[in-house]
């Protein structure tokens, strides 16, 4: 039995063998990550192009990593706990199952819209339909935290149970290590891992850095500045 990591904001932490340390590190990031854009984008000036440019940048880092993740739980973690419950003849995890794909699904119009609004007010335009514009993207980014938070909490209650009930924790970790994770490039790893880590507290750090090992803890420590100042810059 496997210690689990209890983050903030995190609905549960299921017992079992696999180590689900780096899938809630990301619920995290999610989430800390929709919280600070409904701070931010109030108190930004709706005439501000330049500013409203550096969010729809930041935004864009936000819904690369989520799409990333929803598309590897599609394709890889869905079906492998699918193939297992059917030979168990388990329906009611095969039920939770079609609906964590249906839940992605319903996720994707919400991005989209939030999309739309950051990119129209990162552009010159009209200045009296300026407000309306943000007023729009503050009730998308509403309406997306509750219901991805709604969706992270039932993974993690409803799902999780599901993979350590049918998946060995070492088999767990080569999948989350060369499925999951598999082999950024450099670049990518020094915007993803500064992102990860922001707001961690020092035990989590700590724990999040020794999975990675010394070549994450190299790439983190030459990224994580350049990082915090342009989070500084964007979300003040």
């Amino acid at each position: 039995m496997t210690d689990q990591i209890l983050l903030p904001g995190q609905a549960a932490a299921p017992p079992g063998p696999a180590d689900m340390t780096m899938m809630y590190v990301l619920h995290h990031a999610f989430r800390r990550d929709l919280r600070d854009f409904r701070e931010v984008a109030p108190r930004v000036p709706v005439e501000d192009r330049a500013a409203w440019r550096r969010l729809a940048e930041r935004w864009r880092l936000f819904t690369a990593e989520l799409h990333a993740h929803h598309t590897k739980e599609d394709e890889i973690l869905w079906p492998l706990l699918a193939e297992r419950a059917r030979a168990d003849d388990d329906v009611d995890s095969l039920r939770v199952l079609d609906e964590m794909e249906n839940e992605h699904t319903t996720l994707d119009p919400l991005l989209t819209s939030c999309d739309a609004g950051f990119s129209a007010l990162s552009r010159d335009g009209g200045a009296d339909r300026l407000g309306d514009l943000r007023s729009d993207l503050l009730a998308d980014l509403a309406d997306l935290e509750r219901a991805l938070d709604e969706h992270l909490g039932h993974e993690e209650s409803a799902a999780v149970p599901i993979l350590q009930r049918y998946v060995p924790g070492e088999e767990w970790e080569v999948i989350e290590r060369d499925r999951f994770r598999g082999r950024p490039s450099v670049g990518h790893a020094r915007r993803f891992l500064p992102w990860i880590f922001k707001d961690l507290d020092e035990s989590a750090a700590a724990r999040v850095a020794a999975i990675g090992g010394p070549p994450m803890r190299l790439l983190l420590a030459s990224s994580r500045r350049g990082f915090a100042r342009r989070e500084a810059e964007i979300f003040g």
